[in-house]
Parts: C-alpha cells; sequence; structure tokens
C-alpha cells in the first residue's frame, strides 16, 4: 500500500487492515540513504523483481544493475537445499550472514554499486520524501484509519 486511495479501496474490498512498509522508507525519520530513498521515487511497479537470494524466501527489491548482474534465482545447490527438509534452515541461515555482511558494507558506504533495495511495487504511488507523522495525518483526514491511529503523537 503507497498510498491514502490504496487504503481506501483495501478498506472498500473488506480488508481490516493494511501494511505499509516501503512508503515509510522514503520519509525523513528514515535513516537510509538519500540514493535509496530517490530510489524508491523513481522507481515504477514493473521496476520491482522478487529475489531469492537474498533470504532463500522470495524478497522484493528493485531491479538496479546489481541485481540484474547477480540474477534473482538461487543456484542449483542452493535450490536443492533450500527444498530439503533437512537443509533449508541452514542455506538460510547461510544466506542471511551473507546478507548481514554485504548489508554492512553498503551502509558504511563500502560496496556502494551493489544497490540491492528492498521495494515493494507500491513505490509506483510514492511521490515524495515526507514525514511519517504527514503520511498518518493523510491518511487519517481521508477518514481511512481507526480512531486510534487519528490521535498519533508528533
Amino acid at each position: 500500500i503507497g498510498d491514502e486511495n490504496d487504503v481506501a479501496y483495501a478498506l472498500k474490498l473488506g480488508y481490516d487492515g493494511v501494511q505499509l512498509g516501503t512508503r515509510f522508507i522514503a520519509t525523513k525519520e528514515c535513516h537510509e540513504s538519500e540514493a535509496y530513498k530517490q530510489a524508491i521515487l523513481n522507481a515504477k511497479e514493473e521496476d520491482i523483481v522478487l529475489t531469492e537470494r537474498v533470504t532463500g524466501i522470495p524478497l522484493s527489491v528493485i531491479n538496479t544493475p546489481y541485481v540484474q548482474q547477480m540474477g534473482t534465482k538461487a543456484g542449483p545447490l542452493a535450490r536443492w537445499m533450500l527444498q530439503n527438509r533437512y537443509t533449508k534452515r541452514f542455506m538460510r541461515f547461510l544466506y542471511g550472514i551473507i546478507a548481514l555482511r554485504d548489508f554492512k558494507k553498503i551502509s558504511r558506504g563500502e560496496g556502494s554499486s551493489k544497490n540491492y533495495w528492498q521495494a515493494g511495487k507500491s513505490c509506483a504511488h510514492i511521490q515524495k520524501v515526507e514525514s511519517a507523522s504527514e503520511i498518518m495525518q493523510r491518511f487519517a483526514s481521508a477518514g481511512q484509519l481507526c480512531p486510534m491511529m487519528v490521535s498519533m503523537p508528533d
């Protein structure tokens, strides 16, 4: 879900609630890089792909040149290990260690060519970086949130 119109539509369909993830990366409070936030603003729905290469479980990411170079599918050995009930936890653990190492390097400014940016298709509806408070107030003023959420502190 990327904006208040998506929330209204989901509620009209009968959903009890929605989840916003990508929307809150592109906020002033989020400590991610400006490059990541800009990538979200520039991304279209078709720029989002699923990859198994980060955790072994499909994960939505922006289709950057680095993602294209690495590919989105697990290799044959990893795929076998992920499908085997005795080895899948080990393979997911291994993927997690590798991802943690790579993400730490990226956050320190090393390996900045490794643009592995997690984002959902809702980025197509995100137009600007704004505060989380502004986002929640807009949702509340559109009458889309429950009364508990309307009284959020600043």
